[in-house]
């Protein structure tokens, strides 16, 4: 068996087992900024998914067209208000996953409210 010696001049079996050494891990930290974007960007999604469920109920059999006209405006005032916070924390972020995050939502929601007022204008 050869004798293995480390660029010390310590033989492999002779040298103490140290573990490798880890950087500390660091969590990214959002400023406020950022913390203000995503609040508004939540409000936006809530007021384009909740709002119009309060104001039209998906299981209404016989929904006023009025009702869903301004159930769907409601889609749409969410829509833009999580659009627009979206689009302005991807400006101050400088990150492709954040325009993700503000334009995936918009075209989902987006689809479920013209679906769903289709649907209950069709009633």
């Amino acid at each position: 068996m050869s004798d293995t010696r480390f660029h010390d001049g310590t033989a492999a079996h002779e040298a103490e087992y140290r573990p490798r050494e880890h950087r500390q891990t660091r969590w990214p930290k959002p400023d406020a900024l950022s913390l203000v974007f995503f609040a508004v960007w939540v409000v936006g999604i809530l007021v384009s998914t909740v709002i119009p469920f309060l104001i039209v109920p998906p299981t209404s059999t016989d929904p006023d067209s009025g009702a869903v006209g301004l159930a769907f405006l409601a889609s749409m005032v969410g829509i833009g208000i999580f659009v627009v916070a979206g689009l302005l924390m991807w400006r101050h972020l400088k990150s492709q996953a954040v325009l993700v995050f503000a334009l995936v939502p918009a075209v989902s929601v987006g689809s479920g409210a013209i679906i769903l007022t289709a649907t209950l204008l069709a009633l």
